[in-house]
């Protein structure tokens, strides 16, 4: 199968690809010109760069694409407008140019955050998305906007709407889980709130990137919204999340409970300051970072489970191995440099 990965060389694009070139599907891999390709070391892709904002940057870069897998997107948590412009218009501009080059599928990498923050229990496809405002974060108002607009297309090209699991984990993801292993490491003290017991969806990015190929592959897939997580355990909470990273780390974490409400009022003033002021800035707490540690945010994969074949491939307990063995690694080469 011949497919185009945009965003191919961040943390969920490069565990895709390197998926796909091992399942033996021809890779273009789409990056932004100026960005880091070394996720991509050593895999058989073939590298195409382009700026989904820019139309003519991708006249002739669908010739013979069979399936898109849309995941260049800035996740950014500031009030910039630059967040909804890559992530809207250059899904819109994306989805034009597939159209016009007759590529059969479409899979789109959205978020559950189109869901807003309420406590949810097993919820599922079917959980209304949140009706956006003003004073709606544009990456969660841009995933709204993105998933509309696939809707309106079902009839021109196939769709597949994907929703990963609120946490995502593991190799190349040089933002959450190397920051996490980082603070922890060098005996930084972590918060968590409500006692740490909040009950957290996840999934393992390897996890992740098979249910996204279920997508691409799947006949049944076309024109419908999967959720892929984990389901074994069904959900984590914060606090063990903390001590399994640090038991194989083979250190003694510094964890502290804070309470919630010390931390909204401050998230809900940053957020404030930074929608009128500094836009472009990403606040160093939120109400978006407060409402995912105090929520119960655990959504069932039972229909990609039923529908596509997705499955847990790889076990909590190996994704949190081979999650610990990749930042390692890391910092081996980091000290090298």
């Amino acid at each position: 199968m011949n497919v185009l990965v945009t965003g191919a060389n961040g943390f969920i694009g490069s565990n895709l690809t390197q998926l796909l070139v091992r399942e033996g599907h021809r890779v273009k891999a789409m990056v932004l010109p100026g960005t880091d390709l070394s996720n991509l070391d050593g895999l058989d892709c073939e590298i195409v760069y382009a700026d989904v904002t820019k139309h003519e940057m991708l006249d002739g870069l669908l010739n013979g694409v069979e399936v898109i897998f849309h995941l260049a997107a800035v996740p950014s948590l500031a009030w910039s407008s630059h967040v909804f412009k890559v992530n809207y218009n250059g899904t819109e501009n994306l989805l034009l140019e597939a159209v016009k080059r007759k590529v059969r599928r479409f899979v789109f990498m959205s978020s559950l955050v189109v869901h807003g923050f309420s406590d949810y229990h097993d919820a599922d496809e079917t959980t209304p998305l949140l009706n956006p405002g003003i004073f709606t974060r544009p990456y969660i108002a841009s995933k709204i906007k993105c998933e509309e607009l696939l809707v309106s297309y079902k009839n021109k090209i196939e769709t597949v709407i994907i929703r990963p699991g609120f946490n995502i984990y593991g190799p190349n993801d040089r933002m959450t889980s190397k920051e996490m292993l980082g603070r922890l490491e060098q005996g930084r003290l972590i918060g968590y709130v409500n006692e740490g017991k909040t009950k957290l969806g996840y999934v393992y990015a390897e996890n992740l990137a098979f249910g996204l190929l279920c997508a691409g592959v799947s006949e049944n897939a076309a024109g419908n919204t999967y959720i892929i997580a984990d389901a074994e355990p069904p959900y984590l909470h914060l606090k063990n999340l903390l001590e399994l990273f640090s038991k194989e780390l083979k250190i003694q974490p510094k964890l502290s409970a804070v309470p919630s409400f010390v931390f909204m009022p401050v998230g809900f003033f940053m957020d404030v300051f930074h929608f009128l002021f500094l836009r472009k800035k990403m606040p160093l707490i939120s109400t978006y970072i407060v409402n995912t540690s105090t929520h119960d945010l655990h959504f069932s994969s039972e229909k990609a489970r039923r529908e596509i074949n997705y499955n847990q491939v790889v076990g909590f307990e190996e994704g949190i191995k081979r999650t610990v063995e990749w930042y390692q690694l890391q910092k081996q080469n980091d000290g090298k440099q």
